[in-house]
């Protein structure tokens, strides 16, 4: 299930993806606290089942802040019960306050989802993909492992969110892809770093997946990769075959 809603926002930090996800689990609070208990307390740690992606209309970038006009938020999930009290949540909400101003809910719409059926799919990043070693350190596009570490973490993914591996090994041929730095802050990241932004190395563009039918659409739906709930990983489709 995927669902956009659409905000109208004056200006929004650098480091915004922290703050989106705060309404986010606002909105799933509102829609059902014993859920959202299950999911952030009892559940820390866990991944949690679904992505998102921001898109920003008439922005303009001005040293630690950004300005602009609307907010798109594009929610993705295999869980229709997380779907459900998110959903439920949104309609509660129609200002959201945060440190640089009020975000005014515009709307909330369904998009309609592809169902797979092919064992191969080609694929667009809504938000970029971020793949990481067993150190924290960022696993390049170029590098021998990367094909190796981005099958593990969809392999893991599968494994979280359905409770058994993947039926084949999802294997992933970049098509046009490109780096990104990701700049991120919460305030336990601001104390710990002394206000400094940490940064992500990840990659976002076109790429093709191959794979059980069944877990390329598991991956469509929860995204792919590290911190998916942080807003990476979610794909969109462009064909099958």
């Amino acid at each position: 299930m995927r669902i956009q809603i659409n905000f109208q926002v004056a200006s929004l930090p650098i480091a915004y993806r922290f703050v989106v996800l705060s309404f986010l689990k606002e909105a799933i609070k509102k829609g059902d606290e014993t859920y959202f208990k299950r999911l952030y307390e009892e559940g820390e740690g866990k991944m949690k089942p679904f992505s998102y992606s921001v898109f920003l209309k008439n922005f303009t970038i001005q040293r630690d802040e950004i300005e602009l006009d609307q907010m798109s938020v594009t929610i993705s999930s295999s869980d229709i019960e997380y779907m459900l009290h998110l959903f439920n949540g949104i309609q509660l909400i129609r200002e959201y306050q945060t440190r640089r101003g009020a975000w005014k809910m515009l709307g909330v719409r369904m998009v309609k989802e592809w169902e797979i059926s092919s064992s191969s799919i080609d694929c667009r990043t809504l938000s970029p993909i971020l793949i990481e070693n067993r150190h924290g350190k960022p696993v390049h596009l170029e590098d021998e492992s990367y094909r190796k570490e981005f099958s593990y973490y969809a392999n893991l993914r599968i494994k979280e969110l359905s409770g058994r591996n993947a039926y084949k090994p999802i294997m992933i041929e970049p098509i046009r892809m490109r780096k990104v730095v990701v700049k991120e802050s919460n305030s336990t990241l601001r104390k710990e770093t002394e206000g400094e932004l940490l940064t992500y190395t990840a990659y976002q563009g076109e790429l093709r997946l191959d794979g059980h039918p069944e877990d390329l659409q598991l991956l469509y739906q929860s995204g792919v990769g590290k911190r998916t709930s942080q807003g990476f990983g979610l794909l969109d489709i462009i064909r099958e075959g």
